[in-house]
């Protein structure tokens, strides 16, 4: 035990510098107070205290925010719907902690190649194992402090026995352990069968076939959320039990499996997921370097628009398959999602006399942050951002006609009008589906509601296309590769990202919140472009 924690120190030391420069350098890369900014401040005592104050909470952000949300959203969802239906809030909050548990089975692999991976192993020569073992530790005790935290007094919230809700945090720790001693077993018959590669000569990943663990993810998301139209209507609170009670149990076989894992296992596992991680790494450039160049003269895209719309236009032509990629993703993500929840809707609409009692309205109605939420997930801007530099702005920048204060805006202002096209067509559909469901649920009580709901998302989808164009002018956080290297760029996001979250779990109106998004929006909007043409031609630069 000694030994991992020794190892525990050693490479949460290595994260924590890692972090505390990542800080300064993302302070140093800051629009336009950083470039004033010294090197010198990596050596200033306060500014590395400091970071180091923002690195240790950044670090318990990580560990214990998404347990909070799981927790927080499984009661949100457990009491209401239990109070309305008249079910046991017991039984769907043990279904839905058992759902989300079999699908974050699938999507941890603690052999994922991190910063600290490199350094500490790769860099240091630190021991596989030990890393490994210290890693898993330190993940399982986080689990463990965060579930016995929120887990717990959710449970009891939720209705659930207290022999039952003690259990949660054990069936956490035990999912994380049992998943890792299973991989290693089925990776050393995958290695001793001389299956160390694959048919294009890849190493294996001790992780399992990426597309067999997102089919895996999708099988277990719309099909426990179809299953849970019979857990819960039946109450088979067994289900629950027996699930966490299994989870639990797999602590046992999973601490033996780990330990009598080889030395050479550990290593040969996370030196695989380092090679795989390169070839995945240089696919990546090579199939950007293969479409940078924009060639105007190609025959295949033309448009009758004139000056920057006629550069824009043909941009988008020339590339539809890379900047729709994501788009059609999340078109096929809400189609799916609007599909599962039509048949919750029937069902309600079935079960209910009045259909007024309808969670799905009450969640739209009362919670409408929801759309916010996955509006910021399903914008399609960054992605469109990250392939214009690759295929166009990092060429068109060494040019000095590009860089104006009135080019710059006129593009700036250009991509936005198509970022919103873009971004509109999933929103569309959003909206229709939300209309539907509060005219059939709630009727003429709540029309302004209805219409409310369809404008804040139109809006939303205004702010967040904006957002997204004006970080990247003001920022460009891309490198000669392509990737994000912009710290504070990565920070806005994620204080973004949280903001929404939060914003589900406050009951409001549509239309206060209406007003709220225009209040923020419109003025926004304005000082966007205000912004870019005083300070993009000195922020938006190849780097």
């Amino acid at each position: 035990m000694q030994t991992i924690l020794d190892s525990l120190r050693i490479v949460l030391s290595i994260r924590n510098t890692i972090t505390v420069n990542a800080i300064i350098n993302g302070i140093r890369h800051i629009p336009i107070i950083g470039k004033h900014i010294p090197e010198t401040v990596y050596r200033v005592r306060v500014i590395k205290i400091i970071s180091l104050i923002i690195s240790i909470h950044i670090e318990l952000f990580k560990a214990f925010f998404g347990k909070l949300g799981i927790f927080a959203g499984l009661l949100l969802f457990a009491l209401p719907i239990g109070k309305i239906g008249e079910y046991s809030s017991s039984t769907i909050f043990l279904y839905g902690f058992t759902v989300f548990s079999l699908i974050f089975f699938f999507l941890t692999n603690v052999f994922d190649i991190t910063a600290e991976a490199k350094y500490a192993v790769f860099y240091l020569g630190m021991d596989a194992k030990k890393y490994i073992l210290s890693i898993l530790f330190y993940r399982g005790f986080n689990t463990l402090a965060g579930y016995l935290l929120f887990g717990i007094p959710a449970a009891l919230l939720a209705g659930v026995a207290w022999y039952f809700a003690i259990l949660i945090p054990f069936a956490g720790v035990g999912l994380l352990v049992g998943k890792t001693g299973l991989m290693m077993y089925f990776y050393s018959l995958k290695i001793s069968s001389g299956r160390n590669v694959n048919r294009k000569g890849v190493p294996s990943s001790i992780a399992g076939n990426t597309w067999f663990n997102i089919l895996m993810f999708f099988i277990l998301f719309f099909g426990g959320a179809i299953g849970a139209l019979w857990v819960i209507d039946l109450n088979l609170y067994l289900i629950g039990e027996v699930f966490v009670a299994l989870f639990a149990l797999l602590l046992i076989p999973g601490f033996f499996l780990i330990r009598k894992a080889p030395y050479g296992l550990y290593r040969t596992a996370l030196f695989a997921e380092d090679e795989r991680r390169q070839v995945t790494q240089v696919k990546q450039k090579e199939e950007m370097a293969h479409t940078k160049e924009l060639r105007l003269g190609n025959a295949e895209a033309t448009s009758d628009k004139n000056g920057f719309e006629f550069l824009n236009d043909l941009f988008i032509k020339r590339h539809a398959k890379v900047l729709l990629g994501r788009l059609i993703g999340a078109c096929i993500g809400t189609a799916a999602s609007i599909a599962l929840l039509s048949v919750y809707l029937h069902y309600e609409l079935d079960r209910f006399e009045f259909p007024k009692q309808s969670t799905l309205r009450y969640v739209f109605t009362k919670h409408p942050g929801i759309f916010v939420h996955l509006l910021f997930i399903l914008n399609s801007t960054e992605s469109f951002a990250r392939a214009m530099f690759a295929n166009c702005d990092s060429a068109l920048l060494n040019y000095g006609f590009y860089k104006t204060p009135k080019a710059l805006l006129r593009m700036f202002t250009i991509r936005c009008k198509s970022a919103i096209k873009l971004n509109c067509i999933p929103a569309i559909m959003m909206t229709v589906f939300a209309m539907v469901t509060i005219i059939l649920t709630g009727g003429e009580d709540f029309f302004l509601q209805c219409l409310f709901t369809a404008l804040l998302i139109f809006i939303a989808v205004i702010l967040f296309s904006v957002r997204y164009m004006t970080m990247y002018y003001l920022m460009q956080p891309y490198n000669g590769d392509f990737m994000v290297k912009n710290h504070v760029y990565t920070f806005f996001n994620l204080f973004s990202g949280f903001f929404t979250i939060v914003l589900i779990f406050i009951p409001v109106n549509a239309m206060i919140l209406t007003a709220v998004l225009v209040v923020i929006a419109v003025p926004y909007v304005l000082v966007s472009g205000l912004l870019v043409r005083k300070f993009a031609p000195k922020t938006f630069r190849v780097k």
